[in-house]
């Protein structure tokens, strides 16, 4: 319960909504730089495309926009595929329960 809790009060201290401080802790997880500026280019993302669960073409769209996010801190393109990739997968997963 202490990690909830603790998990819980740093999320409202940097304001994130759920998806955001999901990205957010999969981003530190990776060992991305920045990863709360990254976070937030992210959730701008989401926003600009809300219907991704329904449009390829969003989802194509909020996915390049998630990648260039995340490769702004680091070169290794196999790593970001791998993690946007992932993320895509978890949120799927998320969607469904």
């Amino acid at each position: 319960m202490v990690g909830n809790e603790a998990r819980k009060k740093e999320q409202a201290e940097k304001s994130f909504d759920g998806l955001t401080y999901f990205v957010y802790r999969s981003l530190l997880d990776a060992k991305i730089q920045n990863a709360e500026v990254v976070s937030r280019k992210i959730r701008h993302a989401f926003t600009e495309f809300p219907n991704w669960k329904r449009s390829e073409n969003a989802l194509r769209e909020l996915r390049k926009k998630v990648t260039f996010a995340i490769f702004a801190e680091t070169d290794d393109l196999d790593r970001v595929t791998a993690l946007v990739d992932a993320l895509f997968t978890l949120l799927e997963k998320a969607d469904r329960i």
